[in-house]
């Protein structure tokens, strides 16, 4: 089964995101709005702050990616929380390896 990092890529999240939610995660990213609450291949979950702070939960199934942020019940939007949790995840895992 894929890692969370290996499911959202910098690629990916072009797909899963709208232009707008994944110019907006880059930017809570630069602006250090992630901390990092569990980061493991297959789940990781992030406070993400900003206006308020959300929850965000990533997690890598045999089916692929499923996500989750409380800023939306919309099971199928990759919002702004979720695209810069999955960049400073990319980002750990890349400078451990």
């Amino acid at each position: 089964m894929a890692s969370v990092a290996e499911l959202v890529d910098e690629a990916t999240l072009h797909v899963l995101a709208t232009p707008a939610n994944f110019k907006l995660g880059h930017d809570i990213v630069a602006a250090g709005g992630v901390q990092l609450v569990e980061s493991t291949p297959e789940r990781v979950t992030a406070k993400v702050t900003g206006d308020q702070t959300r929850t965000v939960e990533l997690r890598a199934t045999p089916q692929g990616l499923k996500w989750k942020c409380t800023c939306t019940a919309r099971k199928d939007l990759f919002c702004k929380h979720c695209v810069a949790a999955a960049i400073v995840n990319d980002e750990k895992v890349e400078g451990i390896q």
